[in-house]
């Protein structure tokens, strides 16, 4: 993947690690972009356009991306009735300074972006394009988008989607966040955060973010991952190894 260098704040750990519900990336999306979040129910054909919810009439989306993953049937190009779909509001124009993979058709000059209007309910809409968007993992994509575009830059909300708290302190010892990570996390919780990180690490590599000290942090939160399942299963099977202690005599 070829990468350039962008223009976005250098992103360095923060040493606040508490996430707030108003830190959640699509929510932070879909406010910069001055519209309310909207979900989409499985198993219904995706729209050619789709009205979002206008917050304030000023910065306004070009485009809705309908975001689902590329686990289900390859053959089939559209989202399956048992996966969710995720709704993000996004700009071409943004998007195409920040990533390298063009998703989003190219607006010629002249372009008309919408604009928001009242629908036959009196409520402020945007009526946007429907982009059917199949990516490695749809869960991340608010994420890597927020980032990505430029629109954040907050170390510390990155990296506290990407790792616990202990770890991050860590930063950037790859080896010393590994260990700590393996020390502190349960199974469930090793997996989760590998599923996660994995998935948009095969997100970034399918997009191509032009951001490079965003890439930086999140393959090192990946590789510390990695390292992290790694000790785990070292350790299972020096502890499966070791043979019981005998009872001691009656």
């Amino acid at each position: 993947m070829s990468l350039n260098t962008h223009h976005a704040t250098h992103i360095q750990p923060s040493r606040k690690y508490i996430l707030t519900p108003d830190d959640d990336p699509l929510d932070l999306l879909c406010r910069h972009f001055n519209v309310a979040k909207v979900t989409f129910a499985p198993g219904i054909p995706l729209p050619t356009f789709f009205d979002m919810p206008v917050l304030h009439d000023a910065h306004m989306p070009s485009h809705i991306l309908a975001v689902f993953d590329t686990s289900q049937n390859e053959s089939d190009p559209g989202p399956s009735s048992s996966h969710p779909i995720i709704m993000i509001p996004t700009h071409v124009d943004l998007y195409a300074r920040g990533f390298c993979t063009r998703i989003l058709p190219q607006s010629p000059p002249g372009t008309v972006f919408p604009v928001p209007h009242r629908n036959a309910a009196n409520r402020q809409v945007v009526t946007l394009p429907v982009v059917p968007t199949r990516v490695p993992h749809a869960l991340s994509m608010p994420l890597l988008l927020l980032f990505g575009l430029g629109i954040e830059s907050r170390a510390r909300l990155l990296s506290c989607r990407l790792l616990p708290a202990e770890v991050i302190g860590e930063f950037p010892s790859a080896p010393v966040m590994a260990q700590q990570l393996a020390a502190i996390s349960t199974d469930d919780q090793l997996h989760q955060r590998i599923s996660f990180n994995q998935g948009l690490w095969k997100n970034i590599l399918a997009l191509g973010p032009r951001d490079t000290h965003f890439i930086k942090l999140v393959q090192t939160a990946w590789n510390a991952t990695v390292e992290a399942q790694h000790i785990r299963r070292r350790t299972s099977r020096t502890t499966a190894a070791v043979p019981p202690l005998p009872s001691p005599a009656p």
